[in-house]
This record gives C-alpha cells, structure tokens and sequence, in this order.
C-alpha cells in the first residue's frame, strides 16, 4: 500500500511537470530573447514549487507515514505474541518509546533476537533518526563534518538522500529525501518485519 502510494505520487508530479514543460515551449514560440528572459523569470518560482517543493513536502510526509506504520506494526507483534505466549507483561509495561521499546520487548520477553541483530534492523534505527529531524526540525539538522558520530556523517553514505547547506560553512544542513529514498526506506523497513514473522519461537512446539 506504502509502495503503491510512492508510485502515485511519483506519477502525479511527473504528469504536472510534462504538462508545465509543455505549456512553457508553447508560450515561448516565437517570443524574442528578451521576451523568453522575462517570461522564464516569471515562471521560475511556479516551476520550482512543483520540481523541488512540492516533492520535498511529499518525501517528507509519506516518509513520516512509513515510518509511523513501522512502529504500529511492531506495536501490533508485540500484541500477538504475548497473547500468543500468554505472558503477563505488555511492551507498555516496558521503559522507553517507539520502535525501541517494541523492540526491547520482543528480544528480551518473548527471545527473538535475531532480527534485531541485522543491518536492516540497524538501517531501521538510523531512519527512526531521519524521522525525528523531519518531524521535530522540519529536516535541518547539526553540520558537523569533523564528528564521525553526527547524524550528517552517518548519512552521507545513505542513498537516494542529501545535505543541502545554504552556504559551505553553515552551521545547519538540511536534510532533502526522494522517490528513491521512500521505496528503500520501505523495502527496508519491511525486510524486518519479515524476519520478526518468519522467526520460530517455539522450535521445540508439536
């Protein structure tokens, strides 16, 4: 559903652009330089609404949706299995939040550790890091290229996603997600949930 919704959206601003594009060559036709000049600086700020800010506010939210839906889910695992299991204590019962907690619970109380051991478990965690800058920062996030633990060091090797800075010394770099990032980001995210609902937690059972 998260995947089908990224190609919509994908889809959409693709058909806007090629509509602009070609409303825009039609209008310059036959035009003089100077003509052409004045309009492309009266269309720049509509063509860059719909080729860099209006995608930028869709990777942003649909990201917050993925990674919302993420989190239910683990959420909903940790209810089977402790009904499934029959155990008195909820991941509520447990310290901390989010993905963390669901986590704590399902390696600690119901002993399946494996899929927390994996690097999508540990690419899941640096998004849940992504995820609070977008929601809490509106994207922007420390620019510290000397700290090997920053979060933008951590992500420059992320594919699909960039640090843009308004100046190269700027103290703040701001991070910027695509289409590409999202379909990652999902495939990801759902590569952990497999491996929590594949595990066997009782080998031993009849």
């Amino acid at each position: 559903m998260l995947e089908e919704h990224r190609k919509f959206a994908l889809r959409s601003f693709s058909q806007h652009i090629s509509a602009l594009d070609a409303r825009i060559t039609a209008e310059v036709k036959g035009m003089s330089k100077e003509e052409r000049d004045d309009y492309y600086e009266h269309m720049h700020d509509q063509y860059i609404e719909i080729t860099d800010t209006f995608p930028r506010l869709q990777w942003y939210a649909q990201f917050l949706i993925v990674y919302s839906t993420f989190e239910d889910v683990l959420n909903q695992l940790c209810r089977i299995v402790q009904r499934r299991s029959g155990f008195s204590l909820s991941f509520k019962d447990l310290d901390g939040q989010g993905i963390t907690r669901a986590a704590n619970y399902l390696v600690k109380v119901a002993k399946v550790p494996s899929p927390f051991e994996s690097k999508e478990w540990h690419h899941a965690v640096l998004l849940g890091e992504v995820r609070n800058a977008i929601a809490h920062r509106n994207g922007e996030i420390p620019n510290e290229p000397s700290n090997k633990k920053s979060l933008g060091v951590r992500l420059a090797n992320v594919p699909h996603l960039t640090l843009t800075k308004y100046v190269e010394d700027d103290p703040v770099a701001r991070i910027l997600l695509s289409d590409e990032f999202l379909r990652d980001a999902i495939e990801q995210l759902r590569s952990v949930v497999l491996k929590i609902c594949n595990f066997q937690l009782y080998k031993h059972a009849g």
